[in-house]
């Protein structure tokens, strides 16, 4: 059964070049989008069928730094999209209960009546996801903290900020690594029982070679002293330069 949710504005519904150039055009990222005039009123009905809106995705769980990543990267995108085919990024809507998720992707509604500001909304974001991040998780923690604080400057580039999150979450200090390189070389190499059983065997194994051939060495010498000679045994046979 086909899921969806609805937003209504006051006034007469007009169909503009937007619901056009999604209609023949449809941008990944965007919720399937569909108006209509409704008792004097526009409505715009979004399909979410199988997906989760993020609102209640965080009411359930914590935030985590893959769900930034891929919010981030996934809202770069679609902004790029927008901008694409001429339509308004300020349209987006980016309300936790109008950003929807499903296996890995986040869908945002195109809502053509209302313009604000999408860089301001971005700061009311970052805001949500401070509080519902998760604090155990470290690279999600300062992911947020540098979203945060990025948001809030002027003439911010989302793109530049989102590579800051990145590498925020990726690296470890210096002191961090070496800490952690010099824990691991001090480490003594774990014990082979395996390959140590392995060696036991064939230093036994040579052992007894060993002794076997110092007791079957006075039993060689006797029969090779009694042994009688066979044509080709050219043992001692010396040969004189001059005779040959």
């Amino acid at each position: 059964m086909e899921r969806k949710i609805s937003i209504e504005t006051e006034g007469i519904y007009r169909e503009d070049y937007q619901i056009r150039m999604l209609r023949a055009n449809p941008v990944a990222g965007f919720l399937k989008i569909q108006g209509q005039g409704v008792d004097g009123k526009t409505r715009y009905d979004y399909e979410v069928s199988g997906k989760i809106s993020m609102k209640a995705m965080y009411e359930r769980g914590k935030l985590s730094s893959r769900d930034i990543e891929l919010f981030l990267h996934q809202l770069m995108a679609l902004i790029k999209e927008t901008e694409k085919y001429l339509l308004n990024i300020h349209c987006i809507l980016l309300e936790p209960e109008y950003i929807f998720y499903e296996e890995e992707t986040f869908y945002f509604c195109y809502y053509p009546p209302e313009e604000h500001d999408i860089w301001e909304a971005l700061k009311l974001l970052a805001d949500y996801f401070v509080k519902h991040a998760d604090y155990k998780d470290r690279a999600c923690v300062q992911m947020v903290f540098m979203l945060h604080k990025g948001v809030m400057e002027e003439n911010y580039s989302l793109e530049k900020l989102a590579e800051q999150c990145m590498d925020a979450a990726g690296k470890n200090t210096f002191e961090e690594w070496k800490k952690e390189n010099m824990k691991t070389e001090d480490t003594p190499p774990a014990y082979d029982r395996q390959e140590h059983d392995w060696i036991a065997e064939q230093e036994m194994a040579g052992t007894i070679m060993e002794e076997t051939e110092n007791m079957w060495t006075p039993v060689k010498r006797f029969l090779n002293r009694h042994r009688k000679p066979k044509w080709g045994d050219f043992d001692g046979l010396y040969i004189e330069e001059e005779e040959l």
